[in-house]
């Protein structure tokens, strides 16, 4: 029986991963293709309210950003937070409700300080 259950935790486990990267996936992609209020909507609410300013909106200034679409190169999944790698750039996400929001997208690591996020919560 144990058995059973190591394999049933895999199976959610690789569909969370997968949950994780095309949420990833969907909101730089559209940035990179110029949609964005599809990009935006991707986002939690902080996200995309720390994008607005001068009278400026999400969709408006996200495309703005370069963000780059392409390969997930990497998937790790702590609870309900997660971190995906797409084209080079980290993308941190959230549980929301049955799915996942990005809460900072565009990060670079920056040695032993915080990411450099171009979007973020």
């Amino acid at each position: 029986m144990p058995l059973l259950l190591i394999s049933l935790t895999g199976c959610a486990a690789s569909g969370e991963k997968d949950a994780v990267a095309a949420a990833a996936t969907a909101v730089v992609d559209a940035a990179q293709r110029g949609d964005g209020a599809g990009a935006c909507a991707g986002l939690v609410p902080r996200a995309a309210a720390s994008l607005e300013s001068g009278g400026s909106r999400c969709a408006e200034e996200i495309v703005k950003l370069g963000l780059q679409g392409g390969p997930v190169s990497g998937v790790q999944v702590w609870g309900g937070n997660a971190r995906a790698t797409v084209a080079g750039q980290t993308v941190f996400e959230t549980r929301w409700g049955s799915g996942w929001k990005v809460t900072a997208a565009g990060c670079r690591p920056q040695g032993d300080r915080p990411y450099d996020c171009q979007v973020e919560a």
